[in-house]
Order: structure tokens, then sequence, then C-alpha cells
């Protein structure tokens, strides 16, 4: 590799774990944090996420930190959410933990498939697929990334209507997710 090339590729590498701030204000679309990029493609619209107080809810709340709608008051609806939460331990055992939290607060929940894949990026990552409900024509379709990028779970899931959409739908709305390991020291 010759010194320029030597010299880009530190630059390229510092930019990523400098971290840089979201980027809303050039892609109102997108998610950014100095360990994820996330954009679903036109024509989802980002939903804004504010608490009691009109604020964004803090990266580790437990909840959504980004959500997306995809025909907004349609009958095929559907809702891309980010949810990201502290965690300290294996993809492996993050993967048992999401199922396991996701029998014991739904009814009816079936877990279809769930596998070890990679991102975009070559991060690993488990793809889910689950359904759940009790009354038939109403049951809900989720497919979610689930993600931990060595100091965070972060789990990313399109949920809808089972039958207006695909597992293909589902992996094109979220295929442009990718997450690199979490700088140290960064809160």
């Amino acid at each position: 590799m010759t010194t320029r090339g030597a010299i880009a590729l530190l630059a390229l590498a510092a930019a990523f774990f400098v971290g840089v701030p979201a980027t809303a204000a050039t892609d109102p679309l997108s998610f950014d944090d100095p360990g994820m990029h996330f954009r679903p493609p036109d024509p989802w619209e980002r939903v804004p996420l504010v608490n009691k107080d009109g604020e964004a809810p803090p990266p580790d709340s437990g909840g959504p930190v980004a959500a997306w709608v995809y025909h907004r008051g349609k009958p095929d609806q559907r809702v891309i959410t980010v949810v990201i939460k502290s965690y300290d331990g294996t993809l492996e055992d993050l993967e048992r933990s999401t199922e396991s939290e996701m029998r014991n607060g739904t009814d009816g929940l079936f877990v279809d498939k769930h596998e070890l894949t990679k991102l975009s990026n070559g991060m690993p990552a488990f793809w889910l697929r689950t359904s759940e409900g009790s009354d038939i024509g109403k049951y809900l379709r989720r497919y979610e990334y689930i993600v931990f990028d060595g100091q965070r779970s972060i789990i990313v899931a399109m949920v809808g209507h089972q039958g207006d959409f695909e597992e293909k739908d589902a992996k094109e709305a979220m295929a442009s997710l990718y997450v690199v390991a979490y700088p140290r020291g960064r809160q």
C-alpha cells in the first residue's frame, strides 16, 4: 500500500471512530450515531419521537430512538423502529434474551425463523421473523435485525399485517443498516 493510500485509510478509520453527530439536518430520513447508520428507502417517512417534555428520547431509554412509517393510515401500513440499549454480553445471549422478552410480553407469539447472518458491512447479526396474534386475519408479522456493537444492543424491526409484505420486502426496507464497533469511551 502506498503512503497516500495508508493516509486515506487512516483518515477514513478516524472518521468512523471520532463519531459524527446525527446527520438529520442533511438527510431527515436517516438515523446515524457513532455506531450505526440506517435509512429506509423512499417513500418511508420519519416519525418524530418526543417525550412528554417535547424532547427526543435519550439513546439508552429502552424505547425506540427512531421510527418510520410506510403508507401511514392505509390498510398495508408498516412501521420500522430502532431500539438501542446498553448491553454487556454476547450476540448469541442478546438474541436469546430478546426472543425470551418477546415471548413473555406478547400473547400468541410464534418465532418462525431466527438465523445468524451478516449486515451489508459484514457485521454479524441475527435475523428474526415472528408472527403474533390470536384472531384469524389479524396476525402481525415482524422482521428484525438483532445486533451487538460491543457496548449496546441494537434492534431494528419492521412490523405490519401478515400478508401485506414478504420477507424480501423487509430485507429491502432494512438493507441500508450497518453497524460498527461503538467507539470506546463514548456516551
